[in-house]
């Protein structure tokens, strides 16, 4: 006996989620206009040609939290892979404060405050 493809019922909410305009490829797409084609954490600018999909992290991960999955200020937009992983290990331990930074809008300064801290550790590692 042959089990049932899982993609159907995806497909059908995907489709669902496009005529609401609430893709993902919308939702990254306003993310970089409101950032004016620049990085949450670094301000680097890429155009749109050159953006990629992996430089969209969702600091809730979409299939724990899928009200947020389209929420503009669950998504950081970030320069690289090093970045992404970073966002996903600082927000990994504590969702509730995840959750309620990014509802007050204060969670893209806190992530960039972390990712400086970050490089600066790094570089000390570095140097001696």
């Amino acid at each position: 006996m042959i089990k049932k493809s899982p993609l159907k019922p995806i497909w059908r909410k995907h489709k669902e989620r496009i005529s609401q305009w609430l893709s993902e490829t919308t939702t990254f797409k306003i993310k970089w206009l409101r950032n004016h084609g620049k990085s949450d954490l670094t301000w680097k600018y890429f155009p749109i040609e050159n953006v990629q999909s992996f430089q969209f992290a969702h600091a809730l991960a979409k299939w724990l939290y899928p009200e947020y999955r389209n929420n503009v200020n669950n998504i950081v937009y970030v320069d690289s892979i090093e970045q992404h992983e970073r966002v996903d290990k600082t927000t990994a331990w504590k969702k509730a404060m995840i959750e309620s930074l990014m509802l007050k809008w204060e969670l893209i300064p806190r992530l960039k405050e972390k990712w400086q801290d970050f490089l600066i550790r790094k570089r000390q590692w570095n140097i001696h």
